[in-house]
């Protein structure tokens, strides 16, 4: 049965129960996941919904004490290429399953994430997928505590919730044996700071590939800053400073590529002839540089495809109070290391 949407204002579910020949009770409580009705009839419901127009009253659900429907994306940076890329996919995702996403950024302040955290909170947002900074204020890991949430790409242990991340170790010690198996001796590394864990793990992987290949990654040429363009700027330079250059470097972050490459430019470098890179990241602009830049290509689709499916699966859990809760999972995924022309044998 085709359904048609009513000439008159907004379609109630008064208008969803008429198409459908039921009552309206039975329509709110599909709409609203009732453990009681069957999957077909929520479907069926949902489905004319849609056929209508119709659009699920938000605030009338927060008033009566019930979760709205949205979800939180807490996270440090938005003009980093990585963050804005998986906040477009998560975007989709909960768009897909019925939620809306809101946007917090923190630029890693804890005071700044412990009132986002809040607002989601008192919003009654039904889960929030974050970011940590490095040391949550313990009112944020109060909040958290009691809503449906996961961590993505960083974790702190203070958070007891589902962790996504990436192998990051995986990455940096990748971009280095690919870089040592071209011949080169003399690595620099450009990455975040030891104070987040990925910055920790990335340059732990660095320094394996060294020790595999029976070489110590040298001190000298590892610079460890915060991942931001104003902070790489500098520690590129200190690199191409040292006492002997680096023939090759990777770069542990994508807001570190960006101006490790223009600072490369800036000391009259000639990649790949004068120095071989490795950036992090893959965004579409890496392919149009002279020569296309190598990289680590980010597992973008599959941590927001998982990201969902945990807090979601959290969701549904907080929703069906009494039953087990699903124990904590922590998935971490491994990049792919992309081979291009901006590394090259040492001569």
């Amino acid at each position: 049965m085709a359904s048609s949407k009513p000439a008159h204002g907004p379609v109630t579910i008064k208008d969803i129960a008429a198409a459908l020949g039921i009552s309206h009770t039975t329509v709110s409580r599909a709409l609203n996941d009732h453990p009681k009705l069957s999957d077909d009839t929520k479907a069926r419901v949902r489905q004319v919904a849609r056929e209508l127009g119709y659009v699920l009253n938000a605030s009338g659900r927060i008033l009566r004490g019930g979760a709205s429907p949205l979800v939180g994306l807490v996270i440090p940076d938005i003009q980093n290429d990585f963050y804005s890329a998986i906040a477009k996919r998560l975007a989709e995702r909960c768009r897909d399953a019925g939620f809306q996403m809101v946007l917090a950024i923190t630029e890693d302040d804890p005071d700044a994430e412990c009132g986002e955290v809040q607002a989601l909170i008192q919003a009654r947002a039904a889960g929030i997928v974050i970011t940590p900074s490095p040391a949550p204020l313990p009112r944020t890991v109060e909040l958290l505590a009691g809503t449906p949430a996961v961590q993505l790409i960083r974790s702190v242990a203070a958070l007891a919730t589902d962790v996504v991340a990436m192998d990051d170790a995986a990455a940096a010690h990748d971009a280095a044996a690919h870089l040592l198996a071209l011949g080169h001796r003399r690595i620099g590394y450009v990455g975040g700071y030891a104070r987040i864990k990925p910055g920790r793990d990335r340059l732990r992987g660095f320094v394996k590939a060294h020790a595999e290949a029976g070489l110590e990654a040298d001190p000298d040429l590892v610079v460890q800053v915060p991942p931001r363009q104003e902070y790489g700027a500098e520690a590129m330079r200190r690199l191409l400073a040292a006492r002997e250059r680096p023939t090759a470097v990777v770069i542990g972050s994508s807001e570190l590529t960006i101006v490790a490459l223009a600072v490369i430019r800036e000391h009259g470098l000639s990649i790949p002839s004068d120095i071989s890179v490795v950036g992090y990241g893959d965004p579409k602009w890496y392919e149009l540089t002279t020569p296309p830049l190598a990289a680590i290509r980010l597992p973008i689709d599959a941590l927001a495809a998982s990201t969902a499916e945990l807090v979601f699966t959290r969701i549904g859990a907080q929703a069906k109070p009494g039953g087990p809760a699903p124990a904590l999972r922590k998935i971490r995924i491994r990049p792919e290391l992309i081979a291009r022309g901006s590394a090259i044998p040492r001569r």
